[in-house]
């Protein structure tokens, strides 16, 4: 009989997590609430993309999910007081929401808590403290909420600025292609990440990979196969609904599910 993911978290000596894009429960819901049609589309045109961020930021600020909610609990249960480092591709933070310690993640691609102006060196803002930016937040919330999503032809969106200068969430993103991204909200941390990997050289790692795509594959999804792979003692459990597959120099140790991981999780925390 297989060994249960709870058994092979108990053997390892570290833990090592990856969480991907199935786990962005808020670009999965924006996709399904046909309130955002329009606003969505109209961030979709030239020139207005830099708005979709702030959209999402809207639907983070006023909703939430139960079910990923219930996964990353399940998650930290299996994961008890096992030594372990948590990395991310996407930018909301939920993992920290839900017990797992700050300073043993890190989220490379950004955040939601911080505004950057287009300078990669320029100061960071916290999000929810700038009027502008909340006032444009709000203003995406009151069209979606009291005028069901419907957008009148005179509408406009204004950047909101600091000291003379646009503000951005602090993210790496497609939509921010022109945006030179601020790395310093996330160093210190990703200095942790590395000094971690580098104790779980000659020890049993559980690589445990949760619907990372190819976004950002430079993040996660190939450094996770680089750990595999130097280390003899690691194994790599990578979960997916479609980009399931592994590279042929670990398949001795690798173990491929093809299977959405937040149902994963949930499946193997269930009665914990």
């Amino acid at each position: 009989m297989a060994e249960t993911l709870l058994e092979q978290i108990e053997k390892a000596d570290f833990v090592l997590i990856g969480i991907g894009n199935e786990w962005n429960w808020v670009k999965n819901g924006l996709k399904n609430d046909d309130r955002y049609k329009e606003i969505i589309e109209y961030s979709g045109k030239e020139g207005n993309e830099w708005l979709l961020p702030v959209i999402e930021y809207e639907y983070a600020y006023y909703n939430s999910d139960e079910r990923i909610e219930s996964a990353y609990k399940g998650l930290k249960k299996l994961i008890g007081d096992k030594k372990h480092f948590l990395v991310s591709d996407i930018c909301f933070q939920d993992a920290l929401l839900f017990g797992f310690d700050p300073t043993k993640s890190v989220y490379p691609c950004g955040n939601c808590m911080y505004l950057q102006n287009d300078e990669s060196d320029g100061e960071l803002y916290s999000a929810d403290k700038c009027e502008e930016f909340m006032s444009l937040v709000n203003k995406i919330h009151d069209i979606i909420v009291s005028d069901n999503g419907v957008l009148s032809g005179d509408i406009s969106f204004p950047k909101p600025v600091m000291n003379g200068k646009e503000l951005y969430l602090n993210q790496k993103r497609q939509e921010y292609n022109n945006i030179k991204y601020n790395e310093s909200a996330y160093l210190g941390n990703w200095d942790i990440y590395k000094k971690y990997l580098t104790n779980t050289l000659n020890s049993n790692l559980l690589v445990l990979e949760l619907g990372v795509g190819l976004e950002y594959p430079t993040v996660v999804r190939w450094p996770f196969e680089k750990v595999t792979f130097i280390n003899k003692k690691a194994h790599l459990i990578r979960v997916h609904e479609r980009l399931y597959q592994h590279i042929p120099e670990i398949e001795d140790k690798t173990e491929s599910i093809k299977m959405n991981s937040v149902n994963y999780i949930m499946q193997e925390s269930k009665g914990l």
